[in-house]
């Protein structure tokens, strides 16, 4: 014990100071009370982190003005739970003491509601050390004419929440010439003028692309243009069911894609208006608009051919294989696993996917009520060929939003006897918000049923799997005798 040393304080200040750039900056800021020597070391930290759940406004000034390091890794400020009454202006002086230390990544956080608005400097954009840039709630940008864009090293840019398309971020993007991974969040008023607004994304290295756009009352007569050009694109993630796509020369390094077309909100068509004649043109119009987006969005998804992992989510107004022939359907020839929710034509649509592997679909939302019982299976029908996804490439199938009609068993069948390498089919009943004057017994009894059907279907894989899970009754099994599965089934809620 005697011979015992303080090992942390024989360290060198550089080290002391790498492992203070590793705390909170009010736990590093703590460690002046430990000694003399400790006093000032919190002061050359690189790696500044600040929730300001408990802090001031002065406590943040006095922080960021005791820094001496020349340059900062990171800044990283939260103010969702600030209890101090705020100065959105405040953040301006903050934003200069870090752009002064040479800072190359930034994350700022305030909330997205409440009438404050942060302001955001027009020097931030005229940086040579910023390498990511995330900004998370509502700001106030600067005006347009104020702007110089100089960020030469940026790589990454998170913008998630723009209440408009501002003019400058077409700019932004095109004068960040490293940028390789963009994610944009807006959430835009319909009744804006957004009919002619062009959104381009031409960043030569771009690999990563995320873009989601809300809409308080969607409207298919205000539409945004998105047109991308980035050739080493590999992930791309779009949740949009208004704005316009496309591909100025469709990429070839996509590996992962997830794009929802679906509505989360209320649609609003058009204005009600007393004139009958004037809402059969808005009608007719309405119908020619829905017609272009139709096409231009089949064109958008026709050009991912390239990718290997693809996310789908669709519904009526946006189901782009209930619009295209045989003749028009995109090829998939490198996807191995495929996600989508819409009302699809199953069997046609595989053969658009030869090297399909795993496939993954809902047919209809599990939210929504049960109300079109003849609507569920009728665009089933047995395909002219057998897809070669089907006959030699299907490991894994799940479906959803099954309700163990005939048409389910006559195309579960066809599955069965035409996938040779499967190896398991997993079914999940619609389970229906309610059930209408059906008794729990008799949902049962048409379960048992439906399940009893399914595994005295013949199938062509040995050793596949079938899992059926219901509102009741759960089944599985992968032992055949005489041609057929057996199964064990559960009964309970």
């Amino acid at each position: 014990m005697e011979d015992e040393k303080d090992q942390l304080s024989s360290l060198p200040d550089a080290i002391l100071i790498e492992i203070l750039s590793l705390l909170p900056m009010k736990s590093a800021a703590t460690t002046s009370v430990l000694s003399h020597r400790w006093r000032h070391l919190w002061t050359g930290v690189t790696r500044v982190v600040i929730d300001a759940r408990l802090e001031s406004t002065a406590i943040i000034d006095h922080s960021l003005h005791k820094l001496t390091s020349r340059k900062l890794h990171m800044f990283v400020l939260n103010l969702n739970n600030f209890s101090d009454n705020p100065n959105p202006r405040a953040s301006v002086s903050w934003f200069r003491e870090v752009h002064s230390r040479n800072v190359e990544n930034i994350t700022f956080t305030v909330p997205r509601g409440g009438k404050c608005f942060y302001f955001i400097p027009s020097f931030l954009f005229n940086s040579q050390s910023l390498v990511t840039l995330n900004l998370h709630g509502l700001f106030r940008w600067p005006k347009f004419e104020d702007l110089r864009f100089h960020l030469p090293n940026l790589k990454k840019l998170v913008i998630d929440y723009l209440d408009d398309i501002p003019l400058w971020l077409e700019i932004l993007i095109k004068f960040s010439s490293l940028l390789e991974y963009l994610d944009l969040v807006f959430h835009l008023d319909s009744y804006s003028d957004l009919s002619t607004s062009v959104v381009k994304i031409i960043p030569p290295n771009l690999k990563s692309l995320s873009i989601s756009m809300e809409f308080y009352t969607p409207s298919l007569m205000l539409r945004t243009r998105v047109s991308i050009d980035a050739p080493k694109l590999a992930n791309l993630r779009i949740d949009d069911c208004i704005s316009i796509y496309c591909f100025l020369q469709n990429p070839t390094k996509l590996v992962k894609t997830c794009i929802d077309l679906k509505n989360n909100g209320d649609w609003s068509y058009c204005e009600e208006d007393e004139d009958e004649d004037e809402d059969m043109v808005d009608e007719e119009n309405l119908g020619l608009l829905q017609k272009e987006y139709t096409h231009q969005m089949t064109k958008f998804v026709g050009g991912l051919s390239s990718v290997s992992n693809l996310k789908l989510k669709q519904e009526f107004h946006t189901n782009i294989f209930r619009h295209c022939s045989s003749a028009n359907l995109p090829i998939f020839s490198n996807l191995s696993r495929l996600e989508t929710e819409c009302p699809m034509d199953l069997l046609f649509s595989l053969h658009c996917f030869p090297n399909l592997e795993h496939l993954v679909v809902c047919l209809w939302p599990q939210t929504l009520p049960t109300l079109d019982f003849s609507m569920e299976q009728s665009d089933w029908l047995q395909p002219d060929s057998i897809p070669d996804c089907l006959a030699s490439k299907l490991k894994t199938i799940q479906l959803s939003g099954i309700q163990g009609t005939g048409d389910s068993l006559r195309v579960l069948a066809y599955i069965l006897s035409h996938a040779n390498v499967l190896e398991k089919l997993c079914i999940d009943f619609r389970r229906p918000n309610f059930i209408y004057e059906h008794k729990e017994a008799y949902v049962v009894w048409k379960e048992c049923q439906f399940c009893r059907s399914l595994f005295k279907l013949p199938r062509r894989s040995s050793t596949c799997e079938v899992v059926v899970s219901g509102c009741y009754v759960t089944a599985s099994g992968n032992t055949l005798q005489d041609g057929y599965l057996t199964c064990r089934m559960y009964v309970g809620k």
